[in-house]
């Protein structure tokens, strides 16, 4: 029965496309193309809050959560000669930014009209301080930044690169959809302005995951804290206002 699952996954994975990382073990291969695919729909569905903020339409918002997701994953497999693109051989990644461009876009601008997501986003806000972002954007974008943190330091560390260098190719995929979605906003990006801790916030998630891997920690421990730092140090300079100097 095993054998039988493991061929289905193997045959749904062919037809969709996810790409893998070379040379590593088949388990980790598929642990860590699952959770690319989780964090492509947490920034995803950021990048549509943000869009639907700024008014743009639904092509509009479909081409800010394609840039948000992937954005940071495209400029790491570039500096890490990793080609194809992680999303040019793997359509599902395409598909679910459709997706999830779509539903949320939907269920925004129903919230918007019926005021339905108010009662939820409201206590949210008030509890993070922030009066632009609905809190509940912030949550997400959180989760997704300690996903692509961990994604980034793993990935380089997998084709060599050093302990020193593993935390930048974190910070650059969990950071740098951002930037491009600046750059078509035709602002300065935000990680390079004094703020609340992001690109920060990537940077102390990564190391910790490249400290731990260094020690001989588990893979899934090294995730874990990865992803929970990342996430903790992000919420708590939002909710204390901590700002970079």
């Amino acid at each position: 029965m095993v054998e039988i699952l493991k061929e289905l996954l193997r045959l749904i994975i062919s037809l969709f496309g996810i790409t893998f990382l070379q040379n590593a073990p088949e388990p980790i291969q598929i642990f860590q193309s699952l959770v690319q695919l989780a964090a492509i729909v947490l920034t995803a569905l950021a990048g549509v809050a943000e869009a639907r903020r700024r008014d743009l339409d639904f092509f509009g918002t479909l081409v800010i959560a394609f840039v948000v997701s992937v954005g940071g994953g495209t400029v790491r497999d570039l500096l890490l000669a990793r080609y194809p693109l992680f999303w040019v051989t793997g359509p599902v990644y395409i598909i679910t930014v459709v997706l999830v461009a779509t539903i949320g876009t939907l269920i925004i601008a129903r919230g918007e009209k019926a005021g339905m997501l108010q009662p939820i986003v409201n206590p949210v806000q008030r509890a993070l301080r922030s009066d632009q972002i609905p809190g509940w954007v912030i949550v997400v974008d959180a989760l997704g930044l300690g996903l692509w943190a961990y994604l980034g330091a793993a990935y380089a560390l997998q084709v060599g690169a050093s302990a020193f260098v593993a935390p930048v190719f974190g910070v650059v995929t969990a950071s740098f959809g951002g930037v491009l979605r600046d750059i078509i906003f035709a602002q300065t990006p935000s990680i390079l302005k004094r703020s609340q801790l992001y690109a920060i916030s990537a940077a102390i998630g990564s190391s910790v995951y490249v400290i731990l891997s260094s020690l001989g920690a588990s893979a899934t421990l090294s995730f874990i804290v990865c992803v929970a730092v990342t996430f903790l140090v992000r919420m708590a300079s939002v909710r204390f206002n901590i700002r970079s100097v």
